[in-house]
């Protein structure tokens, strides 16, 4: 019997009869001994939790699929940071095809992270446009690619909408005080030719979204996609009926005080505070509110994708804290301390990697 039983079966025993102490206890036992559920646990007000997020290894060529040597030295990097982190999370595009005859390429890219996975570190990952294609195709999406992705990467969590196994997905850190969901702009239930490369964010997975999200206690809350919402550098933007998803869903983060969006598919580095200063892309009919939550737009889009030294308008590249240097590549670790989150990006090449930026959100 538990000290506390003890105590108070001691208590009881002073003021009841022995069958209505022993039924007294049966019911006490019971309650001790259940667990409260996800919705019921209480917050860790000081939990503290590392992670590291990076995206776009892919190479450029299908005898090139990843860009091996790069992402290797920053997994090298990750393997060594003290404390370790407790997951680390990949944006998509992580090869040139998702298809290459005559196999998939999920597998061999996942083994990549080996020197992280066998630490007992979780690696998850996100859907991007090269994810679906197949070998020589760069227009179409093959619906079986997307499949074979939710196979080989089933340590995803399977708690998105219905069909959306390990591709949409949620999950809580240990203490409770941090919110991590991750979408997929690109979801198939049929081999496509896709309307653009920004993707959708259709009715199915903000309505689990906003049901997650209800059900969180969490200070902190982090979205993890592929497609930027702000566009810095030349990329084609998507067609305006995608837009409007897209800023319908930046305007249900603002509402909701979620920390930062972090994406990739543009190969830099760009980082800012999406605050009343900056107006909705593009602007809305009926027009969408002014910003007021101060959601922060990381933009991690190489450790290994081509690009850089693309020529950029001075005043966005200091508005937006972009990095696109030729031959260099990022990572972010993003350190939880109690109410206050504290992202790290690194740059580098194929040796070692240095701090090129920094910034504190407190909630």
């Amino acid at each position: 019997m538990s000290e506390k039983l003890k105590i108070i079966f001691r208590i009881l025993k002073s003021h009841f009869n022995l069958g209505a102490m022993m039924l007294m206890i049966v019911v006490v036992a019971m309650l001790v001994g259940c667990k409260k559920s996800s919705s019921d646990q209480p917050v860790t007000p000081g939990e503290t939790l590392r992670f590291v997020w990076l995206a776009d290894s892919r190479g450029d060529k299908l005898d090139n699929p990843v860009n091996t040597p790069v992402l290797n030295a920053i997994i090298s990097q990750i393997a060594t940071l003290s404390p370790k982190p407790s997951f680390v999370i990949f944006g998509g595009d992580m090869s040139y095809r998702g298809y290459i005859h005559p196999s998939y390429t999920f597998q061999a890219f996942k083994d990549l992270f080996t020197p992280i996975t066998s630490q007992g570190i979780p690696l998850y990952t996100a859907v991007g446009n090269h994810e679906l294609y197949y070998e020589h195709s760069d227009s179409g999406f093959i619906l079986s690619n997307q499949q074979q992705f939710q196979q080989v990467f089933s340590e995803n969590p399977a708690n998105g909408p219905a069909g959306y196994e390990h591709l949409a997905y949620s999950f809580t850190s240990p203490g409770g005080s941090s919110f991590f969901a991750t979408l997929d702009p690109y979801y198939l239930t049929h081999d496509s030719v896709p309307d653009g490369l920004g993707g959708n964010i259709e009715g199915p997975q903000m309505s689990w979204l906003r049901t997650q999200v209800a059900q969180t206690k969490a200070t902190h809350k982090f979205l993890f996609i592929h497609t930027p919402y702000y566009y810095v550098s030349n990329d084609t933007a998507e067609p305006s009926t995608v837009s409007q998803s897209f800023t319908r869903l930046w305007a249900y983060l603002d509402s909701n005080k979620f920390d930062f969006y972090a994406c990739g598919h543009s190969h830099l580095f760009a980082r800012r505070t999406i605050d009343s200063s900056v107006q909705p892309n593009p602007q809305t009919i009926p027009p969408t509110p002014a910003w007021h939550n101060n959601v922060v737009q990381l933009l991690n889009g190489t450790c290994g994708a081509g690009g850089g030294g693309d020529s950029i308008d001075p005043a966005v590249k200091v508005a937006w804290n972009v990095h696109n240097d030729a031959k260099t590549y990022y990572f972010s670790v993003i350190d939880i301390n109690g109410g206050n989150v504290t992202v790290k990006s690194y740059g580098g090449y194929t040796g070692s990697y240095s701090l090129i930026d920094s910034f504190t959100i407190t909630r």
